[in-house]
C-alpha cells in the first residue's frame, strides 16, 4: 500500500491521523514540523505517495513546505489542512502547489476519503 506522510505539530492529532491511515492499510510516516518532513520525504521519496500537512508549524510552516516539496517532486499528492479561518488560505495552499485543502475541524472519515481519492 502507498505511503502517507502526516505533518502536524499537534502530537495527539498527528497520532490520530497516523492510526486512522494505518487501519486503512497505508504505510504512515510522521513529522512534527516542515524541516523534519523534508528529511523524511527525501529518505522515503519512492514510498510516499501523499503528504497531509498542517499549515501552522514551527521551523517551517505548511505553505513553505508545500512549495519546497513541489519544487522537487511533481508527483506526490499534497493536502493542506488548517484551522486558520482566512478566506484566502485555500488559495494560498493551492497556489503553493497542493492538490487540495481541508479546513479544521476535520472529520477523520472525510480525510481518509480524500486521501483514497488521490492514491487508491
Amino acid at each position: 500500500m502507498a505511503g502517507v506522510l502526516v505533518v502536524e505539530d499537534d502530537e495527539t492529532l498527528r497520532m490520530l491521523f497516523a492510526l486512522a491511515f494505518e487501519v486503512e492499510g497505508f504505510v504512515v510516516y510522521q513529522a512534527n514540523d516542515g524541516l523534519v518532513a523534508l528529511d523524511i520525504l527525501l529518505a522515503h521519496q519512492d514510498d510516499i505517495a501523499l503528504v497531509v500537512t498542517d499549515l501552522g508549524m514551527p521551523n517551517l510552516g505548511g505553505v513553505d513546505l508545500i512549495s519546497r516539496i513541489r519544487a522537487t517532486n511533481a508527483t506526490v499528492y499534497i493536502i493542506g489542512i488548517s484551522g486558520f479561518g482566512a478566506n484566502n488560505v485555500r488559495d494560498l495552499v493551492l497556489a503553493a502547489g497542493a492538490n487540495d485543502f481541508l479546513p479544521k475541524p476535520l472529520s477523520i472519515p472525510d480525510v481518509i476519503s480524500k486521501v483514497k481519492s488521490f492514491i487508491t
